[in-house]
């Protein structure tokens, strides 16, 4: 991933915290340390579209989401998305996904279903796409922090890694180069691209299976799993976009059956904190 890719990621990813409120071009350049200027140059070419019409896609994604998770009235769904009038909403949802947003919530059986219709967001590397290396992992053991969430809040994971660091120490590990963050969000809740349901989150060392577990922490036991492995290059910032396409456009495709069972990142000795050659490793529990 170039530097560049790397720093639209970032300014992206900010834009989706902020879903669905409409962020100006400034505020997002100043996050990609950009003018807004050059920024708008660099999305063209990186994205190979405008900021304004990316994100007003990205809205609309939004919205769709809205329509499968929630029952909450298309006119309310149209004006958080941005839009005016509940007509002008589903002119411009039409155009989007070929079919009417009522249709869309009565139609849409699955998320399978739903996503054959949806392109996510946040591909924007030009390429092949993304195929998982599957591995086999024996049974082991964790210590660490855990935390819910009322909703995957990324911010909140990295108040939770700053604790977890300051007190890594106090977990007898093996693998003294190797952290794990475990994140149990259900998978239907993952398919749709949902923010439904408690986040749990356990940011973890490799432990003895014999250790007292230090005061506030947890210990869980991993049992022998089948995973898709897909490996990230970037900064950290830009890992929570890359979770979200495994999950709208890698897995999808992949045919693989996906099961109720925590997901692992693994950050080893090639982590390298906001660096563009960093490499992190995402795990999905497959059949």
């Amino acid at each position: 991933m170039s530097e560049y890719s790397v720093r639209v990621n970032r300014a992206l990813n900010y834009a989706q915290e902020k879903l669905p409120v409409s962020v100006e071009l400034d505020e997002v350049a100043q996050i990609a340390a950009f003018s807004p200027y050059h920024f708008h140059r660099v999305f063209l070419l990186v994205v190979g579209e405008n900021f304004a019409c990316f994100m007003r896609k990205r809205r609309l994604e939004w919205a769709a989401m809205e329509l499968l998770n929630t029952k909450r009235r298309i006119l309310d769904i149209s004006l958080d998305a941005g839009y005016e009038t509940q007509e002008s909403f589903a002119r411009a949802f039409k155009y989007h996904f070929y079919t009417t947003p009522g249709k869309f919530r009565s139609k849409v059986r699955s998320p399978k279903d739903a996503f054959l219709g949806l392109k996510s967001a946040f591909e924007i590397q030009i390429g092949e796409l993304m195929k998982p290396e599957i591995v086999e992992r024996g049974s082991f053991v964790v210590i660490g922090v855990k935390n819910d969430y009322d909703s995957p809040d990324f911010s909140g994971a990295l108040s939770q890694w700053q604790e977890f660091w300051s007190r890594s120490h106090e977990i007898k590990t093996t693998n003294t180069n190797c952290y794990y963050g475990l994140s149990a969000v259900p998978t239907k809740t993952r398919q749709k691209n949902g923010c439904s349901g408690i986040f749990q989150y356990l940011t973890a060392r490799e432990a003895v299976d014999s250790e007292t577990v230090p005061e506030g922490m947890t210990k869980l036991t991993i049992p022998p799993q089948k995973y898709a492995k897909y490996t990230f290059t970037g900064p950290v910032s830009g890992f929570q976009a890359f979770i979200m396409n495994v999950w709208t456009h890698y897995l999808p495709e992949s045919g693989l059956e996906v099961i109720e069972s925590p997901e692992i990142e693994v950050y080893d000795e090639r982590f390298r904190l906001d660096s563009h050659e960093s490499e992190m490793d995402y795990l999905v529990p497959v059949k």
